[in-house]
């Protein structure tokens, strides 16, 4: 089966970020059944959201046969197992945001990619990334 290499930014701004960064990288090697490296969590302050909470961010970077196609309804199906809903994320409560930024050579995100938090991930897991020469260096 094909591997598929995959950047996905998390994120939430529910003060128990910290149990939800544990359940969601539990249910990410559910989901993706792969090898996966995380960054180290950062706090980050609200860009283009309404939120009095800062948000805390990670990158995992998830080496995957799981078919590219099934990775976005993948990421979606958890935020909403997480309760995820359009009306938390309207008063300014994100549970959990899980947006695929990079897959198989194709930047998906770039607007995100270029985002401080995501390069200073980058630079963490790029020693730790197997197959990091297909991942483009600059966005």
């Amino acid at each position: 089966m094909k591997q598929h290499l995959l950047y996905i930014s998390i994120g939430t701004n529910l003060p128990t970020a910290d149990q939800v960064l544990l359940w969601t990288k539990r249910k990410l090697s559910e989901a993706f059944r792969g090898e996966a490296f995380y960054s180290t969590p950062v706090k980050t302050e609200p860009v283009n959201f309404q939120s009095n909470e800062p948000f805390t961010n990670q990158v995992v970077a998830i080496i995957t046969t799981v078919p590219t196609k099934l990775a976005v309804p993948l990421l979606k199906n958890l935020e909403r197992q997480l309760g995820r809903t359009e009306e938390d994320v309207r008063r300014g409560v994100v549970r959990l945001d899980l947006d695929l930024m990079w897959m198989d050579g194709e930047l998906l995100r770039p607007e995100q990619w270029e985002m401080e938090y995501v390069q200073q991930a980058l630079e963490e897991l790029k020693p730790q990334v197997p197959q990091w020469e297909e991942t483009p260096q600059e966005p």
